[in-house]
């Protein structure tokens, strides 16, 4: 399908410079971004790895996707950002230079009624009554609370009236979020439809509550001081986020939020299946004896404090030669949505790695790790690898609509020489192809 000039302006922003004034430097840096939009139509399907997955966890996942027909990567890391909610802050993984929790963002991208929303149901179904029981609790001490107030006649000797935990959020204003941070040691926020989650930051985004994700996403410590209400520190702030969202929905959400400008968007993981169908019925029904070790898994994970973890020698080196192939991504990219997008797997690889550790040291008579393995380091990468190719084609989604648009090198050799004014043989150098191709393409 044709496309008009207004949706390549996206990518291609500096065709705005006049043709006489671009140099040969300018031109490479076109080719390599015009490259790496092509090439991820030409990559191979990177699926999601699931040899290293502890079986407490396969094993249930096998089941569960048989049974409700959803992809199996929605039900594994919905699986993994569920035992990071049990963790909160009682591990930390210490490879020298940073500290990370276990803490991961997840995104499930899927058309409607595909299976996005079960996975996050039997994931989250132990954390769920987890948070029933906080709220139990909180309104019998705040009847207690209430009965002893009755009695007491002035209200600064009131007792300190019960904070009401959780272990789980869903739709929140930004304000509640923060007191809930301020009361837990750690939260979860997990949501069926992200769009609705999205437009609630959009509401807020002048007011810099997008800024504020970003420290959460990093841990950092930040205050709120608003002249209504009274002042709040959040220290070493924890939030895991999951949700889903269909594929056009998150290209809509990204451009209208600019979430790819602003680095939001690179800080999830996304799981991004290709071509998912809805599945027949399935007379398989889930595997209880599998759920029941899921559930001690739960509980194990947060009933233990595993202290700070380090990394084995050769897990480090092995760590290390990913970082560096990251950065040499960094470095050679002039697009600055996958600047960004490389360079936050340092952080994705070390709190896969971690909470991959801790559930492989679950068992019948567990013994708390000290350290992550090369093996586990290993796998983490590979997952790693396969949140870029996602990431890549998320990239391509937020730039134009697949069922839509289609970009091609006639396409962008139109545009480059009737609207932006460049030459034949700069455009046939941009695309690396022959002068005389785009010639004989434009003349048609």
């Amino acid at each position: 399908m044709e496309n008009n000039g207004e949706n390549y302006l996206d990518i291609w922003s500096s065709c705005e410079v006049n043709q006489s004034e671009t140099t040969s430097n300018e031109i490479s840096d076109l080719s390599t971004s015009t490259n790496e939009v092509i090439d991820i139509e030409n990559k191979n399907e990177i699926i999601f790895p699931l040899n290293g997955m502890p079986n407490v966890i396969l094993d249930c996942v096998n089941n569960l996707s048989d049974v409700y027909g959803s992809p199996k990567e929605f039900f594994l890391m919905s699986f993994l950002v569920a035992c990071c909610a049990a963790v909160r802050k009682k591990a930390i993984l210490d490879d020298g230079r940073y500290k990370n929790y276990p803490v991961l963002w997840v995104m499930h991208v899927a058309h409607s009624g595909v299976g996005k929303t079960e996975p996050n149901k039997k994931a989250f179904k132990p954390l769920v009554q987890t948070n029933i029981e906080y709220y139990r609790t909180y309104k019998e001490e705040i009847v207690s609370w209430k009965n002893k107030c009755k009695s007491i006649k002035n209200p600064n000797d009131y007792p300190v009236k019960p904070i009401l935990h959780k272990i789980l959020i869903d739709d929140t204003t930004p304000e509640a979020l923060y007191q809930a941070l301020n009361n837990n040691s750690g939260l979860t926020l997990y949501s069926d439809e992200f769009s609705i989650w999205f437009d609630n930051i959009g509401r807020y985004a002048k007011s810099g509550e997008v800024g504020r994700y970003l420290s959460i996403f990093d841990n950092t410590t930040f205050d709120i001081s608003r002249t209504s209400d009274e002042p709040h520190l959040i220290v070493d702030p924890l939030l895991n986020i999951i949700g889903g969202i269909q594929p056009n929905v998150l290209s809509e959400t990204l451009k209208k939020h600019q979430m790819r400008n602003n680095g939001f968007a690179q800080r999830f993981l996304f799981v991004y299946p290709k071509h998912v169908i809805k599945k027949h019925y399935s007379t398989s029904v889930p595997n209880q004896l599998l759920l029941t070790k899921y559930d001690k898994l739960i509980r194990y994970l947060s009933d233990t404090d595993f202290g700070t973890l380090t990394l084995t020698v050769d897990a480090k080196a092995e760590f290390i030669r990913f970082s560096n192939e990251l950065t040499d991504k960094v470095n050679d990219t002039k697009s600055e949505y996958l600047k960004s997008l490389y360079s936050k797997f340092d952080i994705h690889c070390l709190r896969i790695a971690l909470i991959l550790e801790l559930i492989k040291s679950y068992s019948d008579n567990p013994v708390k790790p000290i350290e992550v393995s090369f093996d586990t380091i290993v796998y983490a990468i590979e997952i790693c690898r396969y949140f870029i190719y996602c990431g890549l084609k998320v990239e391509k989604l937020g730039s134009e609509t697949y069922e839509k648009t289609e970009i091609d090198k006639i396409s962008v050799a139109k545009f480059l020489v009737k609207e932006c004014g460049y030459s034949q043989n700069s455009v046939a150098k941009i695309l690396k192809v022959s002068q005389q191709y785009v010639n004989k393409e434009l003349k048609k």
